[in-house]
């Protein structure tokens, strides 16, 4: 019980990290430089970005489907006779 609680202990403290560094008041030298229009523009634009995580889903929707059509297994053989039912009540 107690390594649990350590480790929800280490989340908790990871995310209050993460949530005091995205608070942070003063701007990074990058920051700094594309607000003066000195700096290098981005290589990665939001269309390019979404280009790329549609592709990534698609990719993974493709794959998911071409692993499963290949996993269906079918018998060597069929049987010649027919499958005989009898009255079903």
């Amino acid at each position: 019980m107690s390594k649990m609680m350590c480790m929800i202990f280490a989340l908790a403290m990871a995310f209050l990290a993460i949530a005091v560094e995205a608070q942070r008041p003063a701007m990074l030298a990058k920051e700094r430089a594309w607000e003066e229009g000195t700096g290098l523009p981005l290589i990665v634009t939001p269309n390019i970005m979404t280009g790329l995580l549609v592709g990534v889903v698609w990719i993974t929707l493709f794959l998911t489907g071409f692993c499963c059509l290949f996993q269906v297994q079918t018998p060597q053989t069929f049987e010649e006779k027919c499958l005989v039912l009898n009255k079903q009540y």
